[in-house]
């Protein structure tokens, strides 16, 4: 890069920062190997745990690489392309401010995304636990939601040869999302068991999954990132 003084970013970057993000969205996979793992006994993580203090961290980061890729994506890739594609990025970006917010919470859900766990604690009247960091958190899997059917009818209407793979992939986190929500409102209004996080654990990471699997394809296809004639791949700040 020239020493002028400004950054300078492509496209590649903001591929990059997605693909990121996918694999720290994907972070709860290291509960088969770190302290506290097997003790969650099906939750994300245990309090108080290593893997807590990684997925906290994780999170975070993933929620800043997405913000990343979101504004590259209509900085850089937007120009010259249907509305779907910018209401895709546009989504990207509230996925990834609400997914921000919820890491600032205090309380004992520490996946971003996880309206189950918070649903869960709220019932059980934990310390810490919020109604507004269940709203934040919602509002991040329906971001998410509308980001990937938005990429996906982009995709289709363009005709790009992996459109199917697309479509496969917002099948899949429609039908996560949509079990995630409802299991969660039944849990919130319930009594609860005195374990929030554990009876929905194992839908949270099959949201998670098509979570990561949306920001694999954001990043791997490069129809979304390439400007029509006329305009440049490169953008300068």
């Amino acid at each position: 890069m020239p020493n002028t003084g400004r950054l300078h970013w492509d496209y590649r970057d903001g591929r990059a920062a997605a693909l990121a993000a996918a694999i720290a969205y994907s972070f709860w996979v290291l509960e088969i190997a770190l302290p506290g793992g097997a003790a969650a006994q099906g939750a994300l993580a245990a309090p108080g745990s290593t893997l807590e203090a990684v997925l906290e961290s994780a999170h975070r980061t993933a929620a800043i690489l997405v913000l990343v890729a979101a504004v590259l994506g209509l900085t850089l890739g937007a120009h010259g392309h249907g509305r779907a594609l910018t209401v895709s990025w546009v989504a990207m970006a509230v996925f990834g401010l609400a997914s921000l917010a919820t890491t600032l919470f205090t309380g004992p859900c520490v996946v971003s995304t996880d309206v189950s766990c918070v649903s869960e604690a709220l019932a059980e009247g934990m310390a810490g636990a919020s109604l507004t960091q269940a709203l934040v958190a919602v509002v991040a899997v329906l971001a998410a939601l509308v980001a990937v059917v938005a990429l996906a009818v982009d995709r289709w209407i363009s005709g790009d040869h992996a459109r199917g793979f697309v479509v496969a992939v917002a099948v899949l986190q429609v039908a996560a999302a949509k079990i995630v929500l409802v299991a969660a409102s039944v849990v919130f209004t319930a009594s609860g068991d005195g374990t929030p996080g554990v009876a929905l654990g194992v839908l949270e990471r099959a949201h998670l999954v098509t979570v990561a699997l949306w920001l694999v394809t954001a990043g791997v296809l490069p129809g979304p990132w390439k400007r029509t004639a006329g305009h440049t791949h490169t953008a300068a700040r």
